[in-house]
């Protein structure tokens, strides 16, 4: 008959052979998650390019009504991009990631509705390119969706949630700001003209280029 010293021993021994499992469990339920909305919104991408649709005599046209749908064609590979590379960021960042508390859960759900909602101004940005509307929602939410990154990187840093390897990386990385900071600033340049801050957003990819470039040297 076991005492209560040796019950207590037993349910901490217990306990903690229990932690790692529950720990892997948790990290594996949510980059699943994450993957799979990820992977959704990557898809619905598509549905954003209308089908044309053509009346009885007027087959020979078809090239023609593709090329219509121009604008769509250019905000399925925007939208592509952007999710893409807040993909490749947030796997990133879940690599460098030792455990997960609740409160990085909720950040994470809500980072995930963002991502879940962006194909819808992408939708908008396709189909009314040429008006300020259009431009501001898609920067907006895109910035959100980096700020909410952003707070969840500090969180996990200053919980400890970070392996030793994901904080160094986390204090090297100073880049962050660069994707809020350029859908922002097209904002503004949206109101006199969207146009030009469609080409604004090519910053998102020349930017990060650059920076490398002038560490390297």
């Amino acid at each position: 008959m076991s005492g209560p010293g040796e019950a207590a021993t037993s349910g901490a021994s217990d306990s903690s052979t229990e932690a790692p499992a529950e720990r892997r469990f948790d990290y594996d339920r949510t980059v699943a998650l994450s993957d799979g909305v990820f992977a959704i919104a990557l898809t619905l991408l598509v549905l954003n390019i209308g089908v044309p649709v053509l009346g009885s005599g007027h087959e020979g046209v078809l090239g023609q009504r593709l090329l219509d749908h121009g604008e769509e064609y250019f905000s399925y590979a925007l939208g592509f991009a952007v999710i893409g590379l807040l993909w490749v960021r947030h796997h990133t960042f879940f690599r460098e990631i030792d455990h997960i508390d609740r409160r990085l859960t909720v950040m994470n759900l809500v980072y995930l509705g963002l991502i879940a909602f962006l194909p819808y101004p992408t939708r908008i940005l396709g189909l009314y390119g040429n008006q300020p509307a259009a431009v501001i929602m898609y920067a907006t939410v895109t910035a959100t969706v980096s700020i909410v990154a952003r707070i969840q990187t500090v969180h996990a840093l200053r919980a400890g949630l970070l392996t030793e390897a994901g904080c160094r990386e986390v204090r090297r990385r100073e880049n962050w700001a660069i994707v809020p900071a350029v859908f922002v600033v097209s904002i503004p340049i949206a109101l006199a003209s969207p146009r030009a801050a469609l080409y604004c957003w090519s910053l998102l990819f020349i930017l990060p280029f650059l920076q490398r470039r002038l560490r390297a040297r």
